[in-house]
């Protein structure tokens, strides 16, 4: 079973390393970005024309809220974070600590925290990957994975996150 999953986590880092450069990540965020500042623009313009005319009954129907934009440091924390992601099982409180960390990414704590607040994770099935990597150790009691999981020296899951993640792996 370790092997398969391994192999099908080698693939999945095999054809991510292979996309060509305009469908990676850091280059298709940015470019949204920029078309989406463009956008915003040329719609501020023409609500400012049409103020005019209209006067204070303009409203913003049909305009998209634009995305949020973000610092280079804040994208190269997100990336970070979602490289992290797709490599291990983290907690929310365990990869800000991996991100903020001088022996991990560096990133401030601040960086750290709007990085993970942004990346689309599922918290409690990283909390099952991780009872799964413990089970596969063995010697664990229902209550002691739950404590390994919770424990902030461990996994620092949530008490919540723990209990689903150990019944999902049937302790």
């Amino acid at each position: 079973m370790d092997d398969a999953k391994a192999q099908r986590a080698a693939a999945k880092a095999y054809a991510k390393a292979q996309r060509p450069w305009y469908r990676k990540k850091r280059f298709i965020i940015p470019l949204a970005l920029v078309v989406v500042g463009v956008i915003a623009v040329s719609s501020g313009e023409e609500s400012e024309a049409g103020s005019t005319t209209t006067g204070s009954s303009t409203t913003s129907e049909g305009n998209a809220a634009p995305k949020p934009s973000y610092t280079k440091s804040q994208e190269e924390a997100i990336e970070a974070a979602e490289s992290y992601l797709d490599t291990g099982h983290f907690s929310k409180k365990g990869l800000i600590g991996q991100l903020s960390s001088s022996a991990g990414e560096g990133f401030t704590r601040a960086e750290a925290e709007h990085a993970v607040t942004t990346v689309d994770a599922d918290w409690k099935a990283e909390a099952v990957e991780a009872a799964e990597s413990y089970v596969e150790l063995g010697g664990f009691s229902r209550s002691g994975l739950i404590d390994q999981l919770t424990s902030s020296a461990g996994e620092g899951f949530t008490q919540a996150e723990a209990e689903y993640a150990v019944t999902k792996v049937g302790l």
